[in-house]
């Protein structure tokens, strides 16, 4: 009973740390989360499929890597494997703060942005931590649809800036 107990004290625990998180993400790059956001809805399966070949791309880099160490015996190769896996892990971090806030947004729409990531973040958690289909299913793709719409958010054009209204005056 007290283990059952512990794990949900430590499950809150963690949710209530990741909505801290999230929100201080967004608070500072707006703009980053707003896109990747826009890509995870707008773009899933492109998002996925990028997630999907940058992941395994640097994966297979990274175990060459430590392979090379490994065979060398050499502690800064190793080192340079853990560098290597950096992006990715950033990615992931960025692409599920926009998994979040889109994920808030259909939740609680009406709401201010702080209830909007803590929904967000909430469903996004539990829905996670749901026993095999949450572990390989929804954790899995919210991953690679989160890290793919964060590396798009690199690769693309800003639109063209408005003229001011003083500019269209004749």
């Amino acid at each position: 009973m007290s283990q059952a107990l512990l794990a949900i004290l430590a499950f809150i625990a963690i949710t209530v740390s990741l909505v801290a998180f999230f929100t201080i993400l967004g608070i500072f790059f707006p703009v980053r989360i707003a896109k990747t956001k826009q890509n995870a809805a707008n773009l899933m399966g492109r998002s996925l499929l990028v997630g999907l070949a940058n992941l395994a791309f640097f994966v297979v880099v990274a175990l060459v890597v430590f392979a090379l160490g490994n065979r060398g015996r050499i502690q800064a190769v190793q080192i340079v494997g853990l560098i290597v896996l950096i992006p990715i892990a950033l990615g992931v971090i960025f692409g599920l703060a926009g998994l979040v806030e889109l994920v808030g947004e259909k939740l609680a729409s009406g709401r201010s942005p702080l209830q909007r990531t803590a929904w967000g973040t909430v469903a996004l958690a539990l829905g996670c931590g749901l026993p095999f289909v949450g572990w390989f299913g929804l954790l899995p793709f919210a991953g690679l649809l989160g890290l793919g719409a964060a590396i798009l958010t690199f690769f693309q054009r800003q639109p063209p800036a408005e003229p001011a209204v003083e500019d269209q005056a004749l």
